[in-house]
This record gives structure tokens, C-alpha cells and sequence, in this order.
């Protein structure tokens, strides 16, 4: 039988060790965005590296998984948002204005399959034209919140599941991937990514 209190005592320390991590991944990010060229460079290689795993899967294949599917599971481990989420870091002392007006320029989102969704009024609609029209920080927020949902559905136990409405996660992939896309387009024409583009 565990002894309660060393139990407790790791619990802590498991607890204060992610806290130190997430304090210092906060840090590192905070000063990388100082550098523009740098930060958004590292964010199209987070971007580059998401659309080259989605490539090569077949959204259909996902469409009757429930999200805490051994194969979703292993390919939300592989999709990254660590530099996408440090956008969103509050920051006082390492405000980059230039850095946030790149990412308000207007991208689009084509409507692949007709499975493109937007959100309106607080519910997802499916949206009935050709693409529409998002900034890409609208767009970085969108992927950044999908793929974290879905890492979080991902460890959920089946009976957690039932309690859900019905998740469509071929749509949900295609919807991320399409708004990569867009992200990547709009990456390959400012002048601090354009010299990597490809």
C-alpha cells in the first residue's frame, strides 16, 4: 500500500515542476518575440511542421474515431502549438507592436470539401462560400484552441465521451489544416520569411 503522504508529496512536487516549466517556456518565448525575424520564422517552421504530418494522413479515416482513439491520439502528439501559444503570452515589458501587425493581415481560408467552419454568435456554422476571409492571428487562435481540444479529448475514458455531442474529427482536421495553410500563405510574403519560403 502507497504511503498517502509521500503520494502527496510527489503529487507537489510533480505539480511545482510543470509550474517551473511552463514559467520558463513562457520566458524563452516572451524574448524570442523581441525578435520579429526570429519569432516569426519559428512560428513558420511550427506551421511547416503541422501541415507536413497532416499531409499525409487521410482525414476520412478519422471520420467514424472517437476522439480518444489510439490514432488520434498518437497523431495529436505529433502536431505542435508551442510557438503559436506564446503569441498570446501577456506581455509588459516585451510589447512588439511590428510583430502583431504583421499577424493582423487578412488571409484566406478556402473552403476545402465544403467542411469549412466558422464560428458565429458562439456556434460553429458551416460556412457556404468558396473561403473566408480571417487574420492570422484569428487563424493561429483557431488551430491553437482545435488542436488543444482535441489533446484534451484525446485522454478522455469512453463513458467521459458520452456525455458529448457528436465530434466529427475528419472535419476538425481539415479545418486546422486549411487554416495552416492560409497561416503558411500569409507567412510567405513577409519579407522576414520569404527568403525560406517554400
Amino acid at each position: 500500500m502507497t504511503d498517502p503522504i509521500n503520494t502527496g508529496l510527489e503529487i507537489a512536487e510533480n505539480s511545482l515542476n510543470l509550474i517551473d516549466k511552463l514559467i520558463d517556456k513562457i520566458d524563452k518565448y516572451k524574448q524570442i518575440k523581441k525578435d520579429t525575424t526570429t519569432f516569426l520564422r519559428l512560428l513558420y517552421l511550427e506551421v511547416l511542421g503541422n501541415l507536413e504530418i497532416l499531409n499525409v494522413i487521410d482525414f476520412k479515416a478519422y471520420k467514424t474515431l472517437k476522439p480518444n482513439d489510439p490514432n488520434i491520439k498518437s497523431l495529436i502528439k505529433l502536431l505542435c502549438t508551442n510557438v503559436s501559444e506564446a503569441i498570446f503570452y501577456k506581455e509588459d515589458d516585451t510589447k512588439n507592436a511590428g510583430l502583431y501587425e504583421k499577424l493582423r493581415k487578412q488571409g484566406q481560408v478556402k473552403n476545402r470539401e465544403r467542411k469549412l467552419m466558422k464560428l458565429e454568435d458562439g456556434q460553429e456554422r458551416l460556412v457556404k462560400g468558396k473561403f473566408i476571409y480571417e487574420n492570422v492571428l484569428q487563424a493561429i487562435s483557431f488551430t491553437v484552441v482545435k488542436i488543444d481540444l482535441l489533446r484534451e479529448l484525446s485522454n478522455l475514458k469512453d463513458e467521459e465521451l458520452e456525455i458529448l455531442k457528436p465530434i466529427k474529427i475528419d472535419v476538425r482536421l481539415l479545418n486546422i489544416n486549411q487554416r495552416l495553410l492560409m497561416i503558411k500563405s500569409s507567412l510567405d510574403k513577409m519579407p522576414e520569411v520569404k527568403e525560406m519560403a517554400r
